[in-house]
């Protein structure tokens, strides 16, 4: 029997933590485990079978050699502590998904350097954060990200003021903003890597970030995981219709037929 995907997501130790409840769900609904890690929490028990770094404060700019002053907001802790996890992942060859900070220190993990501050740079895109996917992104065709996404343009939120600049080694780029801003990064060879440069777990209305999620997790080896659980999402909606009096809804616009084509040619 196989075992149990367990992905562990990091975040801080300090404050809410809105993006792992986020991602979590976006598990759960796949059927998948996530364990939360941060500096206080440490390594865990169980065994972690693939990571998201999630997002957060600016990667401090001394790690890279950038502009200090540029980034006041930097956690030096959760940077040693995530660059410790990506080593290991790199040790074991592991899966990671990168989300905003979490792609720029990928980057930085394979010693790429970052954009400190975004704002000179900034012409045909806006510079204030927001939760609303108002971003066009262009996506590199036949690139892992174009699989995952299923399309070569979307639209994505942006909190972030920092970027890729310098590609690391053994990464590419997959997708960048109208200003030509780096939105994405993946591995060439190796061990799987991607990273966004948005928040995909904040968009669980847009059916392509659901998608990202899921094929994430199908290359993590988790497809049988996910289809079982598309099964059970369709028969207990079926059951519940049933009880209801109703007879089963075989209409393509179904959410659970929509749920199903997110793990399509998975």
């Amino acid at each position: 029997m196989a075992h149990r995907l367990i992905v562990g997501v990091t975040g801080p130790s300090r404050g809410i933590p809105w993006a792992w409840l986020a991602i979590r769900w976006q598990l759960r609904r796949l059927g998948v485990d996530g364990e939360y890690l941060t500096p206080a929490s440490g390594y865990p028990s169980r065994a972690i079978g693939a990571f998201i770094i999630s997002g957060g404060n600016d990667v401090d700019p001394a790690i890279y050699g950038g502009d200090v002053s540029a980034s006041p907001s930097v956690d030096p802790l959760r940077d040693e502590f995530e660059l410790s996890v990506l080593d290991e992942a790199r040790r074991r060859e592991l899966p990671v998904l990168g989300i905003c900070r979490g792609m720029q220190l990928l980057n930085v993990h394979a010693m790429g350097t970052l954009v400190s501050d975004l704002k000179p740079y900034r012409a045909l895109t806006f510079n204030k954060g927001t939760l609303l996917p108002r971003k066009v992104v262009r996506v590199k065709s036949r690139s892992i990200l174009h699989d995952w996404l299923g399309k070569t343009c979307t639209k994505v939120n942006s909190l972030h003021h920092q970027a890729v600049d310098a590609v690391g080694k053994g990464l590419a780029v997959s997708a960048r903003d109208r200003d030509g801003i780096i939105q994405a990064i993946e591995s060439v060879n190796g061990p799987l890597r991607v990273g966004v440069q948005w928040h995909p777990e904040y968009l669980p209305y847009r059916q392509e970030q659901r998608r990202l999620f899921a094929r994430f997790l199908v290359a993590c080896g988790a497809g049988e995981v996910l289809h079982r659980a598309a099964n059970r999402r369709e028969s207990t909606a079926a059951a519940l219709r049933l009880a209801n009096g109703r007879r089963p809804n075989r209409n393509r616009s179904d959410y659970n037929t929509i749920f199903r084509d997110e793990l399509e040619q998975a």
